[in-house]
């Protein structure tokens, strides 16, 4: 008898192990693209990989979190492109593929200085806690004399974070703007050294940082979450 129930608790965990594992993958989850003015469309690409034997039905959901007036974004899935309009859509990715996934930041009126922040979750409609984010960030010289960008490499630590948050590698960040996934700015710093930035009156949930320089360029942009 104790064989058999240690057995059945054996088959019972790996159960729960396979159902754990994640039916598909993507390339990155953060995509940054430098978006001139003078260019109007340009993309953002990352890979998703279907790591089953099986089909799965994969659904996109664009949430646009910032974007510059004027600008706007269109996705081109493995299947289709659609119109700026459409922000979900399902298609079928088959057994151990990999497809192309192209987010497009249109700036026809040539704009300087645009910018946009946009999440893009990736579901399995067959498993749907089975699902990914893809942050992209596309940004703009304000003028054809700007200087660089400055890097992409601030870290945020701890996040999740139940009560507040630090950078490291800020010496560039000049202010610090919290975006709900709703699109609404929920908190806005001014960056200083070795400062605690406090969300504890923010409710738990996931948010997007964007960091600005001196000049107000947006140059990265993070997922923090609030438990």
């Amino acid at each position: 008898m104790k064989r058999l129930i240690s057995t059945l608790l054996l088959l019972t965990g790996f159960t729960v192990l396979v159902s754990a594992q994640s039916t598909f993958s993507v390339s990155a989850t953060e995509v940054w693209e430098i978006a001139p003015h003078n260019n109007p469309d340009v993309e953002g690409h990352f890979t998703i990989t279907n790591t089953t034997n099986a089909p799965q039905t994969i659904r996109w959901t664009r949430t646009v979190v910032n974007i510059t007036s004027g600008c706007e974004t269109q996705i081109c899935d493995i299947n289709l492109c659609y119109l700026p309009i459409v922000s979900t859509r399902t298609f079928i990715l088959d057994p151990n593929s990999t497809g192309n996934i192209i987010m497009h930041f249109l700036n026809y009126d040539t704009i300087m200085g645009a910018a946009g922040v946009i999440r893009l979750k990736m579901t399995n409609e067959n498993v749907p806690a089975d699902s990914v984010t893809v942050t992209h960030l596309f940004t703009s010289p304000l003028s054809s004399t700007d200087n660089p960008l400055p890097k992409a490499d601030v870290k945020v630590f701890p996040n999740p974070t139940a009560d507040y948050f630090l950078l490291e590698n800020a010496e560039a960040v000049h202010r610090i703007r919290l975006f709900s996934l709703d699109s609404r700015e929920v908190a806005r710093f001014t960056a200083t050294p070795g400062e605690r930035y406090s969300v504890a009156e923010q409710p738990a949930g996931a948010y997007i940082m964007v960091l600005e320089d001196q000049q107000g360029r947006v140059f990265q942009a993070v997922e923090l979450v609030k438990r």
